[in-house]
């Protein structure tokens, strides 16, 4: 019986200026394991600094920590929701959407982390849609010395009720130093741990890990399920990621990530020509322009 594939623990390094900072991780570094996830950015911006862009293929999730200021986010859906601190959105881009994210007031400091999900190739073509979930709505688990708030799917204490596109658990977890811990990966599904502050010791009954602040492992293909136990050795914070890999090819061009090359080349041509809608930005003021 196959065990764990267990990732080398990866340093992120944080890089950019103050208008944006970002610590980036990516999945080319973990040989597969990090799948369905394209990959994750744990950000500090004050600035729109992106601009309206593209996205298709994937998902795109903006969470914000409890210390962010506000993140305004416009679609070319439709979508114009303000990202309150400590909540979630979901943009499922489907076969294509225009989008943009900046903080208000201008200047305000937005602490978070985006994760970039990929979809599978059988629902890339399917129209874009967005989820908003606030943080009054997502359950808190208290434990044990841990503290897991569950921004998507469930933990062992606690589950959040809210349908999202893709089976994905997004926990926001905190261990008082000497505690751990605890949740059982399913059989064949990947764990991505991030340790946002703090250091701990990643464990499943075989072998160990430690980790610090900054630093990333991701764990997948087990053909049983598995007991996760995260020790932390010092006051620690993480994200914790969970979902089942979809094994499939990405064929990518900056936010859009596409099951061919014919489909990627669509994509592009349907930003270029307009079919996704846009966002026209005159001076302060955006205006949504939905697609045709």
């Amino acid at each position: 019986m196959k065990h764990l594939d267990v990732s080398r623990v990866f340093q992120t390094v944080s890089s950019g200026d103050r208008q944006f900072n970002a610590r980036k991780v990516r999945s080319i570094h973990f040989n597969g394991l990090l799948d369905p996830l394209i990959g994750f950015d744990h950000f500090e911006l004050t600035a729109d600094v992106f601009g309206p862009h593209p996205h298709a293929g994937m998902s795109a999730l903006s969470y914000l920590f409890e210390d962010s200021g506000h993140y305004h986010h416009l679609d070319s859906t439709g979508t114009d929701v303000i990202i309150t601190p400590g909540s979630l959105m979901w943009t499922c881009a489907g076969r294509g959407v225009v989008h943009t994210e900046f903080p208000v007031p201008e200047g305000a400091r937005v602490h978070g982390i985006q994760v970039f999900l990929n979809t599978a190739a059988i629902r890339k073509q399917h129209l874009p849609l967005t989820l908003f979930i606030e943080s009054r709505d997502m359950p808190v688990a208290v434990m044990d010395g841990t503290v897991v708030k569950v921004a998507a799917g469930r933990a062992e204490a606690a589950a959040n009720p809210v349908k999202t596109p893709d089976h994905l658990t997004f926990l926001d977890v905190r261990i008082a130093s000497g505690n751990a811990f605890r949740h059982n990966l399913p059989a064949g599904w990947s764990a991505t741990v991030y340790v946002v502050s703090g250091d701990a010791i990643v464990a499943n009954g075989h072998r160990s890990w430690p980790l610090a602040g900054g630093q990333v492992l991701a764990a997948s293909r087990s053909y049983r399920d598995e007991e996760l136990i995260i020790s932390a050795t010092s006051d620690t914070r993480l994200i914790f990621l969970s979902a089942r890999p979809l094994g499939e090819p990405i064929y990518s061009a900056g936010s859009i990530a596409m099951g061919s090359e014919e489909e990627l080349g669509k994509a592009i041509s349907d930003f270029e020509e307009g079919h996704m809608g846009f966002i026209r930005v005159e001076g302060d003021v955006r205006t949504i322009v939905l697609a045709p």
